[in-house]
């Protein structure tokens, strides 16, 4: 059988000894990548629109206080050793910021003590003396949150009313409603909160950025895991045409892949709404009501531990249910959403968190908004987000075992005298068949025999250099109910005894 030769000609006489080194193809590895997707304020040094690697909080690239900077620092907290970069926006400059107000009366208190207030799900105390009065105990709140940088809000005392504490969010945009100021969230603080303060919840806050011409400077880079706070539905049609599966990046002539989590703040029946409008599986979108930690906190959460637990086989085909959400601060009992609510956002198109005993909170289940097919029939095939992700894998990892195998080869239907560089159609099988042995054993796919009688790979009839393959993929899924009916007998006998 001849040796087939890259780089050593067949015409050498000159001895002696001619060495070309080639590569034989290694181990497929992931690298898997994490965009945040937010705003930047104006002190910070990175370019809007273009983006960029970080390796810290991000404070000095987007800003104090920004999104980005809050959400380089969640997305460290919950993927400690993955690639993190960051696509920074610019405020709309038609929008308006959130402001909100803290209204102070009922001092000279009788016994001093501490006041525990929360913004943005971060504890500021204040003391307040039996000699503070309602103008004292205003300024120390303004002082107190204007001392807290990584805050998303600024506060001034009011000029007519001195009592009143005036907080405005840094960024403009809607996402500043949803910066909550809280009171008593443990439980055990004492009541002075209660007793002296009048809380009026941010509001007015309007023009969010759209971030459809940011992502044209992503280029064909891979990033597989984006998060960004934005749900509405301008910035989801831009994402979900930027992740199309037929000319977007899960298409066949771009091959980028990639996933895109937000979040959601509202009530159960909104988000609902929300989910029930939406069908995409390169989408995921979880929500929670009245949340201390706000959105862009939530999104860098959730897209740091799909980041971190959904790249490298076999831990991308486990569930993510109960995994920590490092960062994130649980809403208060009441706002929590019970076990049928959650069952019902899982079948709207919404993922869903829990709270552990401990006031800790993970992730319930992540799925994609994707329920209905082309006919609107019910449809569960991408519902998880671990099928996206094994999809990514899969297909990442055949086409490096192909390029590596069939880089620069001949093509026939028979090689009869098995030369070097000669690739057959039952060649190209057997390597698929072994690569996707080589999935199941790595717990991405089962079914190998199966898939064997079912694959097709073929000669096309009309272009003889091309080679057209079925690949019916069977993915490993996840233990997610255990069902139990436990029966109670006084006592049990067999049926033979009876």
């Amino acid at each position: 059988m001849p040796v087939a030769f890259n780089s050593i000609p067949g015409n050498l006489r000159v001895p002696l000894f001619y060495a070309e080194i080639n590569s034989g193809g290694a181990p497929y590895q992931s690298n898997a990548r994490l965009l945040l997707i937010a705003q930047m304020l104006p002190a910070g040094s990175a370019t809007a629109g273009e983006p960029v690697l970080t390796q810290d909080n991000g404070a000095g690239l987007f800003g104090a206080g920004s999104m980005l900077a809050e959400m380089c620092r969640i997305a460290r907290l919950n993927a400690p050793f993955r690639e993190i970069w960051a696509l920074p926006l610019e405020d709309d400059g038609a929008g308006t910021a959130a402001v909100g107000k803290i209204t102070v009366a009922g001092t000279p208190v009788s016994v001093a003590g501490t006041l525990t207030i929360y913004v943005a799900g971060v504890r500021l105390r204040i003391r307040v003396a039996t000699t503070d009065d309602d103008d004292a105990v205003a300024a120390a709140l303004v002082a107190a949150i204007n001392a807290e940088a990584s805050l998303p809000v600024t506060a001034v005392v009011n000029g007519v009313n001195a009592n009143e504490c005036d907080i405005t969010a840094r960024h403009k945009g809607a996402l500043g409603n949803d910066i909550r100021i809280d009171t008593d969230l443990i439980g055990d603080e004492s009541t002075l909160a209660a007793d002296l303060l009048t809380i009026t919840a941010m509001a007015t806050g309007a023009g969010d950025p759209d971030f459809t011409s940011a992502l044209t400077s992503l280029g064909d880079e891979e990033y597989d895991w984006f998060a960004a706070p934005y749900a509405d539905a301008t910035n989801l049609g831009a994402i979900g045409l930027f992740l199309d599966g037929e000319t977007g990046r899960w298409g066949p002539l771009e091959q980028l892949y990639g996933h895109y989590i937000a979040f959601k703040a509202g009530a159960l029946g909104a988000l609902s709404t929300l989910g029930l409008s939406r069908n995409d599986e390169h989408v995921s979108i979880l929500g929670a009501y009245n949340s201390p930690s706000p959105p862009w906190s939530w999104a860098a959460a959730v897209g740091g531990r799909a980041c971190d637990h959904l790249q490298d086989a076999p831990e991308l085909s486990r569930p993510l249910h109960s995994l920590e959400l490092h960062g994130i601060v649980a809403p208060k009992i009441a706002d929590r959403f019970d076990i049928a609510d959650r069952n019902t956002a899982l079948f709207d198109g919404i993922s869903t968190y829990h709270v552990r005993r401990d006031g800790t909170v993970a992730i319930d289940r992540l799925i994609t908004t994707y329920q209905t097919n082309a006919w609107s029939s019910a449809d569960a095939t991408w519902l998880d987000v671990n099928t996206m992700a094994q999809t990514m894998y899969m297909l990442r990892f055949l086409k490096a075992k192909i390029t590596s195998t069939y880089g620069r080869v001949a093509l026939a239907d028979e090689n009869p005298f098995g030369l070097q560089g000669v690739a057959t159609p039952s060649d190209i099988e057997e390597t698929i068949i072994h690569g996707y042995q080589e999935l199941v054993a790595d717990g991405v796919l089962e079914n190998t025999d199966l898939f064997a009688q079912e694959l097709i790979v073929e000669r096309d009839n009309t272009d003889a250099n091309r080679v057209n393959v079925y690949l019916p993929y069977d993915v490993v899924n996840q233990l997610r109910i255990f069902a139990v009916n436990a029966t109670t007998f006084l006592q049990l006998r067999s049926p033979a005894a009876a």
